[in-house]
C-alpha cells in the first residue's frame, strides 16, 4: 500500500458555484420529469381501467370467412373482460354468431360463411372489465374477399378442320367478368382443384386418359395410372393430399385388367392403391365420393349396395344400404342424399337414421326430383324438380330452395329457364350458399354433342350464376363444370 502523502496539487478541485447551481437545476428537472411520468402513467391506468374496455386490435381471415363455417373474428382489448354473450353482438348484414370470451379477448365465431365482397360491421355492446359500472361498446368493420372458381371451356372442332383449338380451364369470380387461363390442352375431360393447383384428366390421341397435376403457374406433371384405360369420377379429398377415381382398362391392355375399379392416389407419398371392399377384393364402383372434411368415403357397387370405407384405418368396409342412386354429399361430412325409384332419402351416417325427402313443389303438381345440393349453413338444400307438361309434351325443369325444420319445410323457386328449350344439365352451390352455378343448354332442340368418350357435353354448354337469395342472374359464361 502506498503511503505517499496527497499534495495540494493532486486533491480534487471544489465545484465552482456555477457548476453547483447547474447540478441543482438538473436534479430539480429530473425530479419533475419523474413525477410527470408517474402522473402520466397513473392517468393512463385510470383511463384504461376506469373508462371501460377499449379495442386495441382485430384479426380475421377475409378469404376463409367466405368459404368455411365457424371462422373467427378476434377483438383484442386493453382489459380483462367479463363474459360476453351472443346477444350483445350485432352483425350487419345479419349473420348468426357464437361468442367466446378469453381474458382480454372477444372471439366472434360466424356460424356459416359470409357473403362475397361485402362490408360487414360487428358491434359488441355492454362490454365491461374489472369495474362493472364502466361499460363500453366495441365496433369494427371488414370487407370480405371472393373465392375464385374454375370453368372448363371445351372448344368444338369446326367443320372441315382437321384440328381444333385447345380446351381451356379458366379461373374467374362471380363478381367479375375477368378470366385467367390456368391450363390448356387439346382435349380436357375433367378436373378438380387441389390446393393451389388442379388435377386434370386429358385425352390422348387414342382417347385413353392421362392424369396430370397442374401447379399455380400452369405447369403440368403427368402422374402414373394403373395402366392404359379410362379415368372417371376424379375427386379430391378435403382433408389430405389424396385423389380418387374409377379406372377401367381398355380391351386387351397388358397387365391386370380393371373394370370401374376405385383407386386412391396419395400425392404426398406418390402411392397408388385400390380400395378394399367387403371381401377384401378391390371395390368396383358405379359411383362414389369422399365425405366432406373426413377421411372416409362412400362407394356404390354394381348391386347398388353402398359401402362406407375408411382407407386410412384399414378396417373392413361397412354396408349402409341399397339405393339406386348416390346423389349428394353434405358439407357436414355425415349426411348423404340417395334415391330409389320412388323417392329420395337423407342418410345420417352418424346416427344411422334414414329420412325421406318429400318433393317440394311450388306449383302444386306432381314433381319428380333427383339432383340435390346441401347448403353449407343450416339444414336446407337446393333440388332440381322436373314435371311433365301435358299441354306441350315437354318436361319443365326448375330449381327450388328448401329450408326449415324437418316436417315444416318451406320452398321457393330460385331458378326456372325463361325458354322452353333450355335444359338444366347440372348445378352447384358456392361454398357460402350465396350463388348457384347452373350448367344449361340454351336450346335442347339444336344441341350438338362434343363427342368426348366420357362426360360428353353440348357444344353450347353455358354456366349461369344466380343469386340464391334474390333469384337474380348475375352473369353467365360459356363453359361447364363450374367448381369452387
Amino acid at each position: 500500500m502506498s503511503t505517499e502523502p496527497v499534495t495540494p496539487e493532486r486533491m480534487p478541485a471544489e465545484p465552482s458555484p456555477a457548476r453547483r447551481a447547474a447540478d441543482r437545476r438538473f436534479r430539480r428537472t429530473l425530479g419533475a420529469m419523474i413525477v410527470g411520468l408517474l402522473v402520466l402513467c397513473l392517468g393512463l391506468v385510470a383511463v384504461n381501467v376506469l373508462n371501460g374496455p377499449r379495442l386495441t386490435g382485430t384479426s380475421i381471415d377475409t378469404s376463409a370467412v367466405v368459404t368455411k363455417a365457424n371462422q373467427r373474428l378476434v377483438l383484442e382489448t386493453n382489459q380483462q373482460l367479463a363474459e360476453v354473450t351472443a346477444e350483445q353482438v350485432t352483425v350487419t348484414p345479419a349473420s348468426a354468431v357464437q361468442v367466446q370470451t378469453t381474458n382480454d379477448t372477444v372471439i366472434v365465431v360466424f356460424s356459416q360463411p359470409l357473403d362475397y365482397d361485402t362490408e360487414y360491421t360487428v358491434g359488441v355492446s355492454g362490454v365491461t372489465g374489472p369495474f362493472p359500472d364502466r361499460v363500453s361498446t366495441l365496433s369494427t368493420s371488414f370487407r370480405t374477399g371472393e373465392s375464385p372458381l374454375y370453368v372448363l371451356s371445351r372448344m368444338p372442332a369446326l367443320p372441315g378442320e382437321s384440328t381444333k383449338a385447345p380446351d381451356r380451364i379458366v379461373r374467374t369470380t362471380v363478381g367479375s367478368a375477368d378470366t385467367t387461363e390456368v391450363f390448356s390442352a387439346p382435349y380436357i375431360q375433367a378436373f378438380v382443384p387441389t390446393g393451389d393447383g388442379l388435377a386434370v384428366v386429358t385425352l390422348a390421341d387414342d382417347l385413353t386418359s392421362r392424369l396430370s397435376l397442374v401447379d399455380s403457374d400452369g405447369k403440368a406433371a403427368e402422374l402414373t395410372l394403373p395402366g392404359t384405360g379410362t379415368v372417371q369420377e376424379l375427386q379430391a379429398s378435403t382433408v389430405s393430399a389424396t385423389l380418387g377415381f374409377r379406372f377401367s382398362s381398355v380391351p386387351g391392355a397388358l397387365g391386370t385388367e380393371y373394370d370401374n375399379t376405385l383407386f386412391l392416389l396419395d400425392l404426398t407419398r406418390g402411392t397408388l392403391a385400390t380400395v378394399d371392399g367387403l371381401d377384401g377384393a378391390p371395390v368396383q364402383a358405379i359411383s362414389w365420393g369422399f365425405l366432406a372434411n373426413r377421411g372416409e368415403l362412400v362407394a356404390q357397387i354394381f348391386d347398388t349396395t353402398l359401402l362406407l370405407v375408411d382407407p386410412a384405418a384399414g378396417t373392413a368396409a361397412v354396408p349402409i344400404g341399397q339405393f339406386a342412386n348416390l346423389n349428394a354429399f353434405a358439407p357436414d361430412g355425415v349426411r348423404i342424399a340417395v334415391s330409389d325409384q320412388e323417392r329420395q332419402y337423407v342418410l345420417d351416417l352418424s346416427t344411422g337414421t334414414e329420412d325421406p325427402i318429400v318433393p317440394r313443389d311450388v306449383a302444386g303438381t306432381t314433381p319428380y326430383t333427383a339432383e340435390l345440393r346441401f347448403l353449407t349453413g343450416g339444414e336446407g338444400y337446393v333440388q332440381r324438380v322436373a314435371e311433365f307438361d301435358q299441354a306441350t309434351g315437354r318436361v319443365v325443369q326448375y330449381l327450388t330452395l328448401v329450408t326449415g325444420e324437418p316436417g315444416a319445410e318451406v320452398s321457393r323457386v330460385v331458378y326456372q329457364p325463361a325458354l322452353a328449350t333450355e335444359t338444366i344439365v347440372g348445378f352447384d352451390l358456392s361454398p357460402n350458399d350465396q350463388y348457384l352455378a347452373i350448367q344449361t343448354v340454351p336450346n335442347s332442340d339444336t344441341q350438338v354433342s362434343d363427342g368426348y368418350p366420357v362426360g360428353a357435353q353440348a357444344t353450347t354448354a353455358t354456366v349461369v350464376f344466380v343469386d340464391l337469395d334474390t333469384g337474380a342472374i348475375t352473369r353467365s359464361i360459356v363453359g361447364m363444370d363450374a367448381t369452387w
